[in-house]
């Protein structure tokens, strides 16, 4: 389907993208093409009332924050369409973000032994139920992505169809989201209707699938998404994701720390580390003096240099717990970061991030990562119609749930497809022996 043209739009190419944000909730409609073009068709935000960092906290707040943003979207797809597109895409695909307070995941193998050769369809699934068999105590599975199969001695097999062999394993990055939560949002999500049932994924491994280069998750590389009250973390090596994670510290605490010393409503305290704030102080602001007037109508002066001093320590506490998860990941797990670190999320656009995060690890005896630091910006020229909407930092999550949606169903659109093939090869076979 070329991109841009609607008339065969299936319902399987319409998204609808749902980042549960503990500061807002953000819904993108869009039309995912086949040549990986996203059209976004739909936007809409709102402010979170109904949950916070430790759940939900008003079922009729959260039903109605869905539901503003949600109208909002389909408001904008209703302008954006003429009356012919629209019976074509009301039916949307649903893909959920579930925040990194409510998911755990493990790496899993399953193997079956092959009864025959050479491996089939049916092999594979049975390899990978086994895997996926894994249960955990108050906790659905939301994904299961193979990472590589082993067929006898031979490993790291990406795709082990038509090979030979007396055993195939598979190996899995399954993530399991609490049940509980995972029930309560499907309540939530009343105001859409469709005939699909949600499907969810973890907010930080979708924005790492969004930002993370080919390149980078082969060398390996380590994605944190920076929210207001979490930091996720999501880490590839040899091409394929191995760990996801979250520490509980955001952006907020920055900002609560800022309102306490300049005594400040956290309100005042957001607006001028987003407009005035470095992560790192310099020779140009360092004595440099800034006016603000705090809530009590009181006009302060406050030196950026130490605003400055004061933001860099509250990110020096964020990516020291970040370095404390990844040594203990390192401790069970031999991975390699040789593409470093990404950085996304809304904490991104900070000034002088990417320095101060250097600085920190030349700190901490990381020098050698120092120098491998990058900050995502969402490449807007991957997609189409209401670019506005998106933002270049806050963005990566919504567009990494379109992402992600389409990653599943290549794979099931690959099986698929290979499957025919056997098929065709059997007929052709069956064929040649009886005629």
């Amino acid at each position: 389907m070329a991109a841009n043209d609607l008339s065969n739009v299936g319902t399987q190419d319409y998204i609808v993208s749902i980042d549960l944000g503990t500061s807002e909730i953000k819904i993108c409609s869009a039309i995912l093409f086949d040549d990986e073009n996203i059209q976004i068709i739909g936007y809409g935000k709102c402010k979170t009332t109904g949950m916070n960092a430790d759940g939900i906290v008003s079922m009729d707040k959260l039903k109605e924050n869905i539901s503003t943003a949600y109208n909002m979207a389909q408001n904008a797809v209703t302008r954006s369409q003429d009356e012919r597109s629209i019976p074509q895409i009301n039916n949307p695909r649903v893909f959920v973000s579930i925040p990194g307070r409510f998911i755990t995941f493990r790496n899993n193998s399953g193997s079956c032994d092959l009864k025959k050769n050479p491996i089939t369809e049916e092999d594979i699934i049975r390899a990978n139920s086994v895997a996926k068999s894994l249960k955990i105590k108050d906790y659905e599975l939301i994904t299961a992505i193979p990472n590589y199969y082993q067929v006898d001695s031979s490993e790291r097999v990406e795709d082990p169809l038509e090979l030979s062999g007396g055993q195939l394993k598979s190996f899995l990055n399954l993530v399991y989201a609490e049940s509980s939560f995972l029930e309560n949002i499907k309540r939530a999500l009343c105001c859409i209707e469709t005939e699909y049932d949600p499907e969810f994924i973890f907010s930080g491994q979708a924005a790492a699938y969004a930002v993370a280069s080919d390149t980078e998750k082969n060398l390996g590389v380590c994605v944190l998404d920076i929210g207001k009250s979490t930091t996720d973390i999501t880490i590839f090596d040899k091409g394929h994701c191995v760990y996801v994670g979250s520490c509980p510290y955001g952006a907020d605490k920055i900002t609560q720390n800022i309102a306490v010393t300049y005594n400040l409503s956290e309100r005042e305290a957001e607006k001028i580390k987003c407009e005035l704030g470095f992560a790192v102080s310099n020779s140009i602001i360092s004595g440099k003096e800034i006016r603000i007037e705090n809530r009590a109508a009181q006009i302060k002066s406050i030196n950026q240099g130490e605003l400055a001093e004061s933001i860099e320590a509250g990110y020096n506490q964020l990516i020291l717990k970040v370095l404390t998860k990844l040594n203990e990941v390192n401790d069970s797990a031999d991975i390699s970061l040789g593409a470093g670190f990404v950085i996304c999320g809304g904490a991104a656009e900070t000034k002088c991030l990417q320095e101060c995060v250097a600085k920190i690890f030349n700190n901490n005896g990381l020098g050698g990562y120092a120098r491998k630091i990058r900050i995502h910006q969402v490449d807007k020229r991957m997609i189409n119609g209401l670019t506005d909407a998106i933002s270049p930092y806050s963005g990566s999550a919504s567009l990494g749930l379109i992402k992600f949606s389409d990653i599943l169903e290549s794979h099931k659109k690959n099986r698929n497809y290979k499957g025919i093939i056997k098929v065709f090869h059997k007929i052709a076979d069956w064929c040649g022996n009886n005629m």
